[in-house]
């Protein structure tokens, strides 16, 4: 049986597809490398418990760390471990 119906998604906060929008993304990598830079290197299971990253939404944490690679804030020192550069 066919439905026409459309189906939704849940979302923890409103999803956009524009870039330069996602300002709560500039907060998560402000937020990451203070802590960094503060604590020293972290792994990533630390960040998220330290951040509570939980409240964040799927893949938040990901997505913040690979756009502060990006930006090099942040440079990955081991498997899934991270510090705050310089920059």
């Amino acid at each position: 049986m066919s439905s026409s119906r459309r189906r939704s998604v849940w979302a923890p906060q409103m999803v956009s597809s524009a870039l330069g929008e996602d300002t709560d993304l500039d907060r998560e990598i402000d937020a990451i490398v203070k802590l960094l830079k503060e604590k020293g290197p972290l792994g990533a299971p630390t960040i998220r418990r330290e951040l509570e990253t939980r409240f964040w939404g799927p893949g938040r944490l990901r997505a913040a760390l690979v756009e502060a690679r990006r930006r090099g804030l942040v440079r990955r020192i081991g498997t899934r471990t991270f510090e705050a550069t310089d920059a």
